[in-house]
């Protein structure tokens, strides 16, 4: 509640949130991920695999990709923040729309028969699956995501759902081995910027799921401890996006800094990355006008 207020207050001022430290907790919580070092349970081929695929979208819906050697995290993390300062001076919708795609295009649009403006794949698991059985598809998706996602995220264990307030809204399943607990997200420790983590993983994540799927999903991120939690089986709220929105900015956000992403091409010019970075320092700040 406070922090509704907070962000009601901020925008009837029309200022903005003040900055803050990033991350306090964090060194408490979990060790940081190593990418040379850790591995997630499918091992580093398949973690290999799924950034390269994950990044080759990302760069097909920027328009170019990052000068980062192949392989890195931080080609991930220059095409994220590339996405979020073309599109976060327009408004948040922008960069939410632009990674929603990126989500969708990341899967098959087979097999067939599906309705125009669908994907295939996510189409008929949301027939065969999430509808007639709601509660199997919580828990098999909170497993696909701890089982595939852990390079992206980090360190993440299953856990029960079992918050009196989230079981008051459960709407699958009992909550047993349904919220995906990450300990210390890599995507937020990477990029510094609680704007990049609501508009281009948590909003577009929970409509992926929600409405492409079939399958109720909160995200939670604490910006103290850089903690995480994917609650499956629980729909989101109006509350808990603006909770999640009403943020000061990090003191170490790159786009605070008039930091750039490294990405290069015909497609970006220097006039173009010097406006991106004025939008998005506009926008980082305010986090969905």
């Amino acid at each position: 509640m406070a922090a509704v207020l907070l962000a009601a207050s901020l925008a009837a001022a029309g200022a903005s949130p003040p900055v803050r430290a990033f991350g306090l907790g964090a060194s408490a919580i979990a060790p940081r991920w190593d990418g040379a070092a850790n591995a997630g349970p499918l091992g580093r081929a398949a973690d290999a695999l799924f950034m390269a695929r994950f990044r080759a979208k990302l760069a097909a819906e920027y328009g170019t990709d990052s000068v980062a050697p192949p392989g890195s995290y931080e080609g991930i993390t220059d095409l994220i923040v590339g996405l979020h300062e073309r599109d976060g001076g327009a408004s948040s919708a922008h960069v939410e729309a632009a990674s929603h795609r990126v989500l969708r295009s990341l899967f098959p649009n087979w097999p067939p028969l599906n309705p125009p403006g669908t994907v295939g794949l996510l189409h008929w698991f949301g027939v065969l699956f999430a509808r007639p059985f709601p509660a199997f598809s919580a828990r098999l998706n909170a497993w696909v995501t701890w089982l595939a996602a852990q390079w992206l995220m980090g360190r993440c264990e299953l856990r029960d759902v079992d918050d009196p307030l989230d079981m008051a809204k459960l709407a699958a399943g009992d909550g047993r081995k349904q919220l995906l607990y990450v300990q210390r997200c890599r995507y937020l420790e990477e990029t510094k910027c609680a704007s990049v983590c609501v508009n281009t993983c948590k909003t577009p994540t929970q409509l992926f799921f929600n409405a492409d799927m079939g399958v109720a999903l909160t995200i939670e991120p604490n910006y103290e401890t850089l903690e995480c939690q994917f609650k499956f089986g629980v729909p989101p709220s109006p509350l808990d996006d603006a909770e999640a929105r009403a943020v000061a900015c990090f003191s170490e956000c790159p786009s605070r800094r008039g930091f750039g992403p490294a990405v290069v091409g015909p497609a970006v010019t220097a006039s173009d990355a010097a406006s991106r970075l004025a939008a998005v320092a506009r926008q980082c700040s305010r986090m969905g006008e």
